[in-house]
């Protein structure tokens, strides 16, 4: 069954497909950001936290750290355009591959994600990890704007037709 795109990610005219992180992935880590504050919070309420300045500035960067990762998280998306494929994280430079230099798209079996290949042979030139909405809908939108020569591998029990 395919989803609909989410009002706010639905491509207009031309416009590149957007798929940021699923619900579950953004929940998960916001609540573990959350526990993890809370936990600190309560040492430094109770007095159990230390109290000299280099015990409090690395909880501070370890907060910090961690505050970042989940922004990281929150604001990472795929863009799947006519013509590019690009992975957005803020906190690193992003990532694309031309969709007419794809020679290779693997779908893992064992783990969510894509791996698209410009040398059938070499190195992933972009990976696309788990946790994004949609991702059935990602993964039919990359192989139908994949090149027709490209190879497909990977599938398991999908490339025979059967669910």
């Amino acid at each position: 069954m395919t989803r609909q795109p989410e009002p706010g990610n639905a491509p207009e005219g031309n416009a590149p497909r957007s798929f940021g992180l699923s619900q579950s992935q953004r929940w998960g880590a916001a609540s573990g950001l959350l526990f993890f504050l809370l936990v600190v919070g309560t040492d430094y309420a109770s007095g159990v936290a230390a109290r000299e300045w280099s015990e409090l500035a690395l909880d501070a960067g370890i907060v910090a750290g961690l505050v970042l990762v989940v922004f990281n998280a929150f604001r990472k998306s795929v863009l799947v355009g006519e013509n590019e494929i690009r992975k957005v994280q803020p906190l690193w430079n992003d990532q694309s591959v031309q969709i007419s230099e794809i020679r290779r798209v693997h779908v893992p079996t064992i783990e969510s994600g894509l791996w698209l290949y410009t040398d059938p042979d070499g190195n992933p030139a972009l990976t696309i990890g788990g946790g994004l909405e949609a991702p059935d809908e990602l993964e039919e939108l990359v192989i139908q704007h994949a090149p027709s020569d490209a190879a497909v591998t990977g599938l398991g029990h999908r490339a025979n037709g059967s669910s």
